[in-house]
C-alpha cells in the first residue's frame, strides 16, 4: 500500500510548471519573470504578443506619415 501512495507523491513532485531554463543573461533580464533563471512561458508568450502589437503599431503610423 505504502508503494502506490509514494510513487504518486514522486509523481507530484515531478511535475513542472510551465516553465524553462534560461540560455542567456538577456532572456533573463527582459523575459517575465524578470531576474528568474527559468521563463514563465505564459509570460514570454505575452511579452513577444505586446511586442508584437508595438511593432505593428509603430510601423502602420510611420507608414501613414
Amino acid at each position: 500500500m505504502i508503494d502506490p501512495v509514494s510513487r504518486a507523491y514522486q509523481q507530484f513532485d515531478d511535475a513542472r510548471p510551465l516553465v524553462r531554463p534560461t540560455y542567456n543573461q538577456l532572456e533573463v533580464t527582459l523575459l517575465p519573470p524578470y531576474g528568474d533563471p527559468e521563463v514563465h512561458i505564459p509570460g514570454e508568450i505575452g511579452t513577444y504578443l505586446v511586442a508584437g502589437v508595438l511593432v505593428n503599431a509603430v510601423t502602420e503610423r510611420l507608414h501613414e506619415a
